[in-house]
């Protein structure tokens, strides 16, 4: 296995490792609230577990890059960061139903919008980076909706 390969597997695995945790959390702070508030957000969290994850793997990809010398993808690994931080703060937001979610979710979406943007730069050759631009674009349009 090559060591890029290795690191984007693990990097997948942990950031699946912690999705479940925080959504483990989640559940059980969901346990005492109606089906409808469950069903609230429903969308834009899943839009954001999946923005999360491709996030997660494009910053792997880009510190692999960033450690052969390639400091273009600096930038990139930057906007990954904030969109990994942004969606896990709406998550956790939204499954308490908490009145800031909207504002938290219109924050989101410019900072998804952002780092669609930075991947475009790279998206024509590398992988990881179109498949975040295209689920930061995904859940920017999940979160205007909020």
């Amino acid at each position: 296995m090559k060591r890029k390969d290795f690191i984007t597997t693990t990097a997948l695995g942990l950031a699946t490792s912690s999705l479940f945790s925080s959504l483990s959390a989640q559940d059980h702070k969901q346990h005492n609230m109606t089906t409808s508030s469950n069903t609230k957000y429903g969308k834009a969290m899943m839009s954001a577990i999946h923005c999360k994850l491709a996030a997660e793997v494009c910053l792997s990809h880009c510190l692999e890059e960033m450690s052969t010398g390639d400091k273009s993808m600096g930038a990139c690994a930057k906007s990954t960061r904030e969109v990994i931080s942004a969606c896990d703060s709406f998550l956790s937001f939204a499954s308490a139903n908490s009145s800031y979610t909207k504002k938290l979710a219109s924050l989101c979406k410019e900072i998804c919008e952002n780092c669609a943007n930075e991947c475009k730069k790279h998206a024509d050759h590398h992988k990881d980076c179109k498949d975040c631009m295209d689920s930061c674009l995904s859940c920017a349009k999940e979160m205007a909706k909020v």
